[in-house]
């Protein structure tokens, strides 16, 4: 049975947090960069971590993708013991770490399978992505149908999520700056969502209490869901985020739940201090 690796990069964020240690997942890890200023992402690093590099840096620093070197030198070690990898990554629309693992599995031609996956997600949409290619994996799966299970539950992945400065979605490119200095000066709150792997800005509200609203109504329109999770900025949960979990375990009463702070990688694009939901759907909903 040929043996498979899987590979994915310091922006997944996984439910669990032994994961890592249960699964022989390698993950490559990002670079948060602000000048001479850098901090090493992973998987479960706290946005507190980097507060003083976003500190340093007007409006974010920039999360450096990890490097064809460093992808090649992964994949070299992987091969030792791997007839087959499947490499899973952040969004290609949101950073260069698809393009980079990919242009350093072309090295590998004929000497290793290599499967480059886009995910179209971040955070904990893509450990989700990882968690079950990781679990077929365990199961002996081959690399095709490793990449079958992920691709067959990209579709049913969505993140939704809110910011308190629009500076963010200036350097996102979703609004001017002009547009970004006036919504800050009237307090206007933008709900974004990711789709087909591009951060699109949905609408805005005037009020933090209508933008969770309008993350739970976004959750009342699934009626059977196999996770769900909240992605917030720091723990513990204050009480605002504790009212939001309660309101989520009502509506889908023994779905199971994460609650996560999200990572200093995704922290570039909303920010130090979002409120966001990941829905995973379940697959017979989907027509």
């Amino acid at each position: 049975m040929a043996r498979v690796r899987i590979v994915t990069d310091s922006a997944a964020r996984f439910s669990s947090p032994d994961f890592l240690h249960r699964h022989p997942v390698t993950v490559a890890p990002m670079t948060l960069r602000c000048g001479n200023m850098s901090l090493t992402d992973d998987p479960y690093a706290e946005v507190a971590s980097a507060r003083a590099l976003f500190d340093a840096c007007t409006p974010a620093p920039v999360a450096e993708p990890p490097s064809v070197e460093a992808f090649t030198e992964i994949y070299t070690q992987l091969q030792r013991d791997a007839d087959q990898i499947v490499s899973i990554h952040t969004s290609s629309l949101m950073t260069g770490t698809y393009e980079n693992a990919r242009q350093a599995s072309l090295h590998f031609l004929g000497r290793c399978n290599i499967q480059v996956i886009d995910s179209q997600a971040v955070s904990l949409g893509l450990g989700l992505l990882v968690r079950a290619a990781a679990e077929a994996a365990a199961r002996d799966a081959s690399s095709d149908e490793i990449v079958r299970v992920v691709r067959g539950m990209m579709p049913r992945l969505y993140t939704v999520f809110f910011l308190d400065d629009m500076a963010y979605l200036e350097r996102n490119r979703l609004v001017s700056r002009s547009q970004a200095v006036l919504g800050n000066m009237l307090g206007v709150i933008p709900f974004l969502t990711i789709e087909d792997g591009r951060i699109v800005a949905m609408e805005k509200v005037r009020s933090r209490t209508r933008a969770l609203e309008k993350l739970l109504e976004f959750v009342t329109e699934f009626s059977t869901v196999d996770h769900l999770a909240l992605l917030h900025s720091q723990a513990p949960l204050n009480e605002e985020t504790g009212l939001i979990v309660e309101r989520l375990q009502a509506m889908h009463p023994g779905t199971p739940l994460s609650v996560l702070t999200y990572g200093p990688s995704l922290a570039t694009f909303v920010g130090l201090n979002a409120l966001g939901i990941v829905v995973l759907e379940t697959e017979e909903e989907v027509a």
